[in-house]
């Protein structure tokens, strides 16, 4: 197994290029996506990696800030973003697997002021009363960080693992006039709920009890619009 360095809040390649990019990353146990992440990253070569140690058992050597115990994802991206020294965050899962290489570019291509950029989901899942609420996928979602960190950043207030916060969070930046930058292939693949899926039962009621609060904050849009 291949890890990086353990200083990881250093910069992988010179910042002249605008805006320069932290990718940060909770990470809970699951050293087996390391290779498959480190991969994706040296490929991307952003400025700065801000991992998020969410309470691993061992501690994970090379992660920047550690939490004693899992405080979830929510929690660990608001951590690296209020970290992050770069002019934007790309918030990135760690069950990653690289495509195509020099894939961080097509995200920075599309970075604007109060625009979430990633891939658009359009699926069942999104439907609200009969009618679809596209919204940025969390696994890799990128923005401005001063854009981010005025938005309020992730809702820790979500029942972990915290499905249904990427929804929130896309409503809550359509809701302040943001724009979304879907890109169709990102040039990585996602693995899938690679440290959510040790506990079945905490994921379905998880997402049953956050459905109703996005479902909720949906509602309240709708008739404020």
């Amino acid at each position: 197994m291949r890890v990086m360095p353990t200083d990881t809040t250093a910069s992988l390649r010179p910042s002249q290029m605008t805006p320069t990019i932290t990718i940060v990353t909770p990470w809970l146990n699951h050293l087996e996506f390391c290779d498959g992440y480190w991969d994706a990253i040296e490929a991307g070569a952003p400025d700065e990696v801000i991992i998020v140690d969410n309470g691993s058992d061992p501690p994970l050597d090379f992660a920047a800030i550690r939490f004693e115990e899992n405080r979830g994802f929510c929690a660990a991206c608001n951590a690296g973003l209020h970290a992050a020294t770069s002019d934007a965050v790309l918030f990135l899962n760690d069950d990653v697997e690289l495509q195509t290489p020099g894939w961080l570019t097509k995200i920075r291509d599309r970075l604007e002021p109060k625009t979430l950029v990633g891939q658009q989901r359009t699926e069942q899942h999104a439907v609200v009363d009969g009618h679809l609420h596209a919204y940025i996928d969390g696994w890799c979602v990128a923005a401005l960080t001063g854009d981010l960190v005025e938005l309020g950043g992730w809702d820790e207030t979500l029942d972990e693992p915290a499905y249904y916060s990427d929804n929130l969070l896309t409503l809550r930046a359509l809701q302040a006039g943001w724009q979304l930058a879907h890109i169709g292939h990102l040039g990585l693949r996602h693995l899938g709920n690679g440290t959510s899926r040790d506990d079945g039962r905490r994921m379905r009621h998880a997402a049953a009890n956050n459905r109703q609060v996005w479902e909720q904050a949906v509602r309240e849009a709708t008739v404020a619009a």
